[in-house]
């Protein structure tokens, strides 16, 4: 079987972040910093945060699911 290719994109927002696209999408956190930065929502309400997310999936993100969350996708 091959191996599956692994795709990247970036999410930006400054609400919480919307963990149920994680599974809408199919995607994960593509590094250790942004798995902390989806966990700390702590800071400036108002600070934009740009996450990279990772999928194996044949299909482009949901970008009309990630704005309805309050987030889009940039990248």
């Amino acid at each position: 079987m091959a191996n599956p290719i692994i795709k990247q994109f970036v999410v930006e927002g400054s609400t919480a972040f919307p963990v149920a696209m994680l599974n809408m999408d199919q995607c994960w956190p593509a590094r250790a910093a942004d798995a902390a930065a989806i966990a700390d929502h702590s800071g400036d309400p108002d600070a934009r945060r740009k996450i990279i997310l990772a999928t194996a999936a044949k299909y482009a993100p949901n970008r009309q699911g990630w704005i309805a969350a309050g987030w889009r996708v940039i990248d």
